[in-house]
């Protein structure tokens, strides 16, 4: 398998603020034993964040004036890139952990621990570090533990941190921007972080699904002059052929080709429709969040501000209100989807939905549901490989189960999903999206089975007559899974058989396609 995705360890760090006293107390005074009085840390991409009344910090792991944790528990690996890990910090800074915000038995620590590790993995921290005691903390001597509490020491030494103020963020008064390209260094012993600056290459999409052919294979073939700035700036990023790589991060995209999106979505139509037809069968707690899902899709920003209770909404109106409502609000909710998926910040909302996946299970569904569902959910799949951050959502590995306890995760339902529209036997309607899907999800290094199954798909669709455009879009796809899968692919092709020479003499575009198809697949070994 080839395996480009980076992944990083999460570990709780935990400490008990009591240093012992919990446990040899709380008999004494409770008739029962609490084994301590926790404060929990995230440690992550070599650092250490928590939350306390001053909000958000973090710093060298280990380097809290708690000293060295109490212990030390794995909770699994993620996906999430720093950068993005950064931008969900500054929104909660801002929002549910700002300074203001802590309150030592509502929202503390643990409660930040908590949302942090289901942001990074899907998974909580221990229920009973989570749910410390009231009863205890209430008590005298609970009010007294309080006190010592708050005058207890957490932060960092001299190498820390701050997530809540946009203009000066660390101890050095550095700027929100400086924060956000700070690169851990786990191996320095320095208390300054290293920096070092990420520059984000623009990536154009492309407006509309309907567009000559000509402009197909523009978006396949012509490779954009990518702006950087100075070329010899130190942030390492090259460009090699038809390829783009930077040595200090991994990008989604593979190639510059701009992926396919719909982007003559009026979502604010869509919601407004959804509003008419469901307003008054909602109730007051549901209707405020469908007023600020509307607010959400006409601000440039503020996906900090979709919760739970908000994507509750929206897996109710996919599934039809249990019902009770018309099959035009699902599709009118896909609309809202769409277009709330070509926004910049989208991402914060889907890692919302890393605990429950409402989204994604619905979409895993696709098979049973009605054709026009598919069509739009195909089209949102589509938009959402618009973006990098969000194409790696679609593709993140990290397992989580279905209610029957199947084990699922959003690459298996993404690619499910693609090879489903593409091999149906409905409308081309559907299939020519499925074609734009795969054609998308080719510009990022998948790993080596994903790449021999959508290749599977690609080959068996191509026994049909395609049209150029979608021919030139499945060939050029077809040679990207080659490059994963250099023996396999070329295997497949000669095992499958789609007579792809008929697509020769064409363009000089796809003959060129065709041309490198056939030198790996004469390379097979031959068993004659």
């Amino acid at each position: 398998m080839n395996n480009n995705q980076e992944r990083y360890e999460v570990t709780l760090y935990i400490y008990d603020l009591s240093k012992g006293m919990a446990r040899s107390l709380s008999t004494l005074f409770l008739g029962r034993e609490i084994p301590a009085i926790w404060h929990t840390s995230i440690v992550v991409y070599d650092r250490e964040y928590f939350f306390g009344g001053g909000g958000i910090e973090s710093c060298i792991a280990g380097s809290c004036q708690l000293g060295q944790p109490d212990q030390m528990l794995s909770l699994g690996y993620t996906e999430v890139s720093y950068n993005l890990f950064l931008e969900y910090l500054f929104s909660l800074g801002e929002s549910t952990f700002s300074p203001s915000s802590y309150q030592i038995f509502e929202n503390n620590c643990n409660n930040f621990s908590n949302e942090i590790a289901l942001f990074l993995t899907g998974n909580g921290i221990p229920d009973e570090i989570l749910n410390l005691p009231n009863d205890f903390l209430s008590t005298p001597i609970g009010q007294t533990f309080q006190q010592y509490f708050n005058s207890v020491t957490i932060r960092p030494k001299g190498s820390g941190v701050r997530f809540y103020n946009p203009d000066v963020c660390d101890d050095n008064n550095s700027n929100k921007q400086q924060i956000e390209n700070k690169i851990p260094d786990s191996s320095s012993s320095s208390t300054a972080s290293t920096t070092k600056t990420i520059k984000s290459v623009p990536v154009k999409e492309l407006d509309k699904s309907k567009m000559s052919d000509d402009q197909l294979e523009n978006s396949v073939n012509n490779v954009e002059n990518i702006d950087n700035g100075n070329d010899d700036d130190d942030d390492g990023g090259k460009i090699t052929g038809d390829k783009f790589t930077t040595s200090t991060s991994r990008r989604s995209y593979k190639y510059e080709d701009p992926p396919i999106t719909f982007k003559d979505i009026d979502g604010l139509a869509a919601i407004r429709k959804v509003e008419e037809m469901v307003f008054t069968m909602l109730n007051p707690e549901q209707q405020q969040c469908l007023k600020e899902i509307d607010e959400y899709l006409q601000s440039e920003s503020g996906a900090w501000a979709i919760g739970d209770e908000h994507l509750d909404l929206i897996s109710f109106l996919l599934n039809g209100g249990d019902g009770k409502f018309a099959p035009n609000v699902t599709l009118l909710t896909l609309e809202v989807l769409q277009a709330a998926s070509l926004k910049e910040d989208v991402v914060l909302i889907l890692h919302q939905d890393r605990k429950d996946h409402r989204i994604m299970s619905y979409i895993n569904r696709i098979e049973n549901l009605t054709l026009a569902e598919q069509e739009e959910i195909v089209k949102l799949l589509c938009n959402l490989c618009g973006q990098p951050s969000t194409i790696d959502w679609l593709m993140y590995i990290s397992e989580w189960f279905e209610e029957n306890g199947q084990p699922n995760s959003n690459s298996r339902v993404t690619i499910r999903a693609a090879v489903h529209t593409l091999l149906n036997d409905q409308l081309t309607t559907l299939q020519r999206n499925g074609v734009y899907l795969i054609y998308n999800l080719s510009l990022k290094e998948v790993f080596e089975d994903v790449s021999i199954e959508l290749a599977t798909a690609v080959l068996q669709y191509m026994h049909s007559d395609l049209p150029d455009d979608q021919a030139l879009l499945c060939l050029t796809a077809i040679t990207r899974f080659i490059e994963i899968s250099p023996t396999d692919v070329p295997a497949l092709i000669k095992m499958l058989g789609p007579d792809l020479n008929k697509y020769k003499g064409k363009n000089e575009k796809m003959d060129k396609l065709l041309a490198m198809i056939d030198e790996k697949v004469a390379k097979l070994p031959s068993f004659s």
